[in-house]
């Protein structure tokens, strides 16, 4: 797009603007957008300025069209992303041969490696027994052991002690090759002795490339004790994923911690390495200055710890922040859009756009939108708290239900929201009506249901039922469910080894063949991945189905047996929104009498649902002390099985107690016999 319509597109949105502000009073800051012309979809980079006044999963942002309504988008996060394999050798000759006169012990070591197969292979990784070594090694490659190529001149390998010790084994080769032999040379000296070779392994890695962002973060010392300097780093908010540590020192080697403190809670964010060495013997050099975060900053003070042990503090001290570039993806239009964005309290917006997100951000063919200047919202207003007391609702006699779990939430009043587990579902009923959140005196605390909110996964144990050659069954097992209990499955996230098949699979919930349900029936399919990306896993859905065991079954054809890596169950869990403040609270599952709840927020629906509400934090499932259960209790808990023999029991007990009760009665009594009287009459004259 020319400069020209750029800026008449950017002028033309923000005219727009204008009339967006008052519905979107609780948003902060606006920029206008420019999108070219275009029948597809296009693409808008957002800078690290603008998610630093977004909140840091982006909920808050929205894009407005020319009549006011929401484009939808899907937020792609460029991160360069790395598939890798490695194979490893076997050492099939070492030789050491002298160089030059024999009292300057000058010589050279060669390793010949064989792969078993021939790879295409770009690193090569050494395993040394010894420590304490600088060497220059160079790398030849050859098919068949006879004709060598070279591909790696003077790579540097070494072991230093240098607070703490800094290894450096790994070797790039110039360029990628096919090989099934390698052939390892190194120089050996009066200042470098011979090492020894342990193992090798090589190793393919392909990348594709991501990109990010970096700015210069300030640093300001803090303090320095026992060996260890701190700085406090400003990073403006910014999405922060890794640091570059600079320094003035031509070699050093430090361990960097960085932590976060926000009152009294401290949160290590990274602690690694950094070094740069060079080595004056060989002239061998290396260096990693990177450190990544182990999760992004939440706004508190970012301290780094240097550890410099006996060595004075680096010089020149520089930080760089980076992190992978954002970007939205949304349709293209040639109308004005604006982007709105600085929400402490919206939720996150659910677009259908979503389940496109791979297809659009690998079609090649996205227009580039452009942003323009932050503008601040003239009609922003801070969204004031819901307009509601504090809620209770009638006790509940906690006895019934059978499991609780704490619920923890922060000092406040204020709305809170809590995604409940996969295994919550099996304690309760299908509707949910036997949910309840109860305060320390079992009043209830009413809270809105959303049934099938988030999706979650479970690790499923895998274990091969059968194998032919033609036909493969594995079982998946939910893990840890109490009792017969059943969870709402929908789907499967299957992970394969290999990289291309096409066959056909069936899933049904275990059980007898003839009378197990069927869930799935299509084809597992996987095309060779361009650009050496690791395979996506396998996503099978289906309507939700209650099981606890799951059978899949793929017909192999004359193909060898596909290897399942790992199986996730997809379940949809349910969320509660719910008004509380300080106090214990505890959730309620599984009470097969308790009506459904009433309550009168649910009249507020809308309102709870369109408010921010904090993280609620739920402790371990477990049973509840105060439970006691009925006869009828004890009958539902048993198994069918147990039920059906303990009825033939008692039938065939009822049958020996009648049995013997008619053996035990005496004969009854007949007519009197008139013979038997004159007989006795008879004897005693």
């Amino acid at each position: 797009m020319s400069r020209a319509l750029l800026a008449v597109a950017l002028a033309a949105s923000t005219a727009a603007a204008a009339d967006f502000d008052p519905s979107r009073a609780a948003w902060r800051h606006r920029r206008a957008v420019a999108v070219p012309p275009s029948d597809g979809f296009a693409a808008l980079d957002l800078p690290p300025e603008l998610r630093a006044r977004s909140r840091s999963d982006l909920r808050d942002l929205r894009l407005l069209a020319a009549d006011g309504a929401e484009v939808p988008f899907v937020v792609d996060r460029l991160a360069e992303r790395e598939a890798s394999r490695s194979w490893a050798g076997t050492l099939t000759d070492t030789a050491q041969e002298p160089v030059g006169p024999a009292d300057e012990t000058a010589g050279t070591s060669r390793w010949t490696v064989d792969l078993g197969a021939a790879h295409e292979i770009d690193t090569v990784e050494l395993e040394v027994r010894e420590q304490d070594f600088a060497k220059r090694v160079g790398v030849e490659g050859s098919a068949d052991g006879r004709d060598w190529t070279r591909l790696a001149s003077d790579a540097p390998v070494f072991d230093r002690p240098w607070q703490g010790r800094v290894r450096h084994t790994q070797i790039a080769l110039e360029s990628a090759a096919i090989v099934r032999y390698l052939r390892l040379t190194a120089r050996d000296h009066r200042r470098s002795a011979p090492i020894t070779l342990t193992g090798v392994r090589a190793a393919w890695t392909r990348r594709a490339p991501g990109e990010t962002w970096s700015r210069p973060v300030t640093v300001a010392p803090v303090d320095r004790a026992k060996g260890v300097t701190r700085y406090r780093l400003e990073v403006e908010g910014l999405p922060v994923e890794a640091l570059d540590i600079e320094a003035e020192d031509r070699a050093f080697s430090r361990r960097v911690v960085l932590r976060e403190v926000s009152g009294p809670t401290e949160r290590v964010r990274a602690d690694g390495w950094t070094y740069r060495v060079s080595l004056p013997e060989e002239a061998l050099a290396g260096q990693r200055l990177r450190v990544a975060l182990s999760s992004p900053p939440e706004g508190g003070v970012l301290i780094l710890e240097v550890h410099d042990g006996d060595s004075p503090p680096l010089r020149g001290l520089r930080v760089a922040a980076s992190g992978a570039a954002t970007r939205l993806l949304f349709a293209a239009s040639s109308a004005p859009v604006v982007l709105y964005y600085g929400n402490d309290v919206t939720r996150a917006a659910h677009y259908d756009l979503a389940a496109l997100h791979g297809r659009i951000a690998t079609s090649g063919r996205l227009a580039a939108a452009s942003l323009g200047a932050e503008a601040a919202n003239p009609a922003y207003q801070k969204p004031a708290p819901l307009p509601i007391g504090i809620l209770r609702g009638a006790a509940v006699d906690v006895s019934r239900w059978r499991a609780e779990r704490p619920l923890e939430v922060a000092d406040a009043t204020d709305l809170y929201v809590v995604a409940l587990a996969p295994g919550d579902l099996a304690r309760l009923r299908a509707d949910l009506g036997d949910l309840r959140v109860v305060d320390d005196a079992g009043r209830q605390v009413p809270y809105i249901l959303e049934p099938a909110a988030v999706e979650a996964r479970v690790a499923l144990r895998a274990d091969k039922a059968r194998t032919d050659p033609r036909l493969t069954r594995h079982r998946l097992e939910v893990p840890e469910l109490p009792g017969r209990a059943t969870v709402p499955l929908e789907g499967l996230v299957l992970q394969l080894e290999e990289t291309f098949f096409d066959r056909p699979a069936r899933v049904r919930a275990a059980g007898d063949e003839k009378r197990a349900r069927r869930l799935w029936t299509g084809r597992l399919e996987r095309r060779p991945a361009d650009g050496g990306v690791a395979p996506e896993p396998i996503r099978l859905t289906w309507p939700p189905e209650r099981a606890r065991d799951l059978e899949l079954e793929i017909e192999n054809g004359d193909n060898a047996p596909l290897v399942l890596s790992s199986a996730e169950a997809l379940v949809r869990v349910p969320r509660l929104t719910f008004q509380a403040g300080a106090g214990a609270y505890r959730l309620l599952l599984g009470n097969a009498e308790a009506a459904a709840p009433q309550y009168d927020l649910a009249s507020l629906r809308r309102e709870v649902l369109a408010y921010s509400a904090v993280p609620a934090t739920l402790g371990a499932s477990r049973a509840n002390p105060a439970f006691r259960g009925f006869a009828g209790d004890l009958l539902g808990d048993a198994p069918p099985t147990l039920l059906l023999w303990g009825t033939l029991l008692a039938t065939v007990a009822a049958l020996l107690w009648l049995t013997m009760r008619v053996l035990r009665q005496p004969p009854a009594a007949g007519p009197p016999d008139p013979g038997a009287d004159g007989d006795h009459a008879d004897a005693a004259k």
